[in-house]
């Protein structure tokens, strides 16, 4: 049976002027696959979601912090629920 690679949660922020803190996580599979990616800018409330990201592959993912699944999910879903 061939190994199969989990999956990995990261985060990168930066700011955005006149809307505050911008964060961006990833739904990672293996190395830098990107697979999901969805953004978040708190202070405005606002979700973007990227269920077919337009970036594939993630660059210096040493760079970003980890994050719980639980914390990817949640927003995901709340992005979702926003666009129906």
């Amino acid at each position: 049976m061939p190994p199969t690679s989990e999956l990995r949660y990261l985060k990168t922020s930066q700011i955005v002027p006149g809307k505050g803190m911008s964060f961006t996580l990833y739904e990672v599979e293996g190395a830098d696959t990107i697979l999901r990616m969805l953004t978040t800018l708190p202070d405005v409330d606002e979700i973007s979601i990227y269920p077919k990201p337009p970036v594939k592959k993630l660059f210096a993912p040493e760079r970003c912090e980890t994050v719980a699944a639980e914390e990817f999910l949640k927003l995901w879903e709340e992005g979702e629920s926003r666009r129906a």
